[in-house]
């Protein structure tokens, strides 16, 4: 008898086991590091962006070499100054008039209490922020996978790299600025500017 009942026996053994092993697998945990956003994670630094032009004797218009410089970097304040303009100059009035001439806005602007910049330069800075993207061609990791189907070492690098050199103002990483409450009709206009690179005219003219 006990010959005739073993197969049963085995068979149901066997069922058990591999119900057992089901159980075990799905009450396992999800290894960590399935998410290629926190393997190659965008990071975001501060720095000191600076310039130094020096004003006009006559009038309110920079040379033009000077006005050159400045535009490039009145457009990289727009798109990553978080803080108002710091400016260094022993002519304070002067240096205020030429730059709301030149395209700064007037509530943009921080005098400096004391400087020892001299006449007739003025130094220009603003805190800003900038990207370190992360650095690719780790292939460490087998590419035929792996048995807990953890992703390749390099897998999604490229990704937050490209988002990383692409983004104007890397302080959105941190905290996106507020919406400005423009209606659709203007932020189509402000999209087709941006797709088509066209400069906005505070830019160009010093307009405001």
């Amino acid at each position: 008898m006990s010959t005739h009942f073993t197969p049963n026996i085995r068979r149901f053994a066997l069922a058990g086991l591999m119900v057992a092993t089901l159980a075990a697998c799905a009450d396992k945990p999800r290894p960590q590091g399935h998410d290629y956003r926190q393997n190659h994670k965008i990071q975001v630094a501060s720095e000191q962006v600076s310039i130094s032009i020096a004003l006009p004797q006559n009038g309110l218009t920079l040379s033009s070499a000077d006005a050159g410089r400045f535009k490039r970097f009145l457009r990289d304040f727009v798109q990553r100054g978080r803080t108002a303009m710091t400016v260094e100059s022993a002519q304070p009035t002067l240096a205020h008039d030429v730059l709301v001439n030149n395209g700064l806005r007037d509530n943009e602007i921080f005098i400096a209490p004391t400087t020892t910049v001299r006449a007739p330069n003025v130094v220009l800075s603003f805190s800003a922020n900038k990207v370190i993207a992360p650095e690719c061609g780790d292939y460490s990791s087998s590419p035929s996978g792996a048995y807990d189907n953890a992703l390749h070492s390099n897998y999604g690098c490229s990704i937050q790299r490209n988002i990383g050199q692409m983004v104007v103002d890397p302080g959105d990483f941190i905290q996106a600025k507020p919406a400005e409450g423009k209606n659709a009709g203007r932020t189509d206009v402000d999209v087709f500017k941006q797709e088509s690179g066209t400069v906005y005219p505070r830019l160009l003219d010093g307009s405001k």
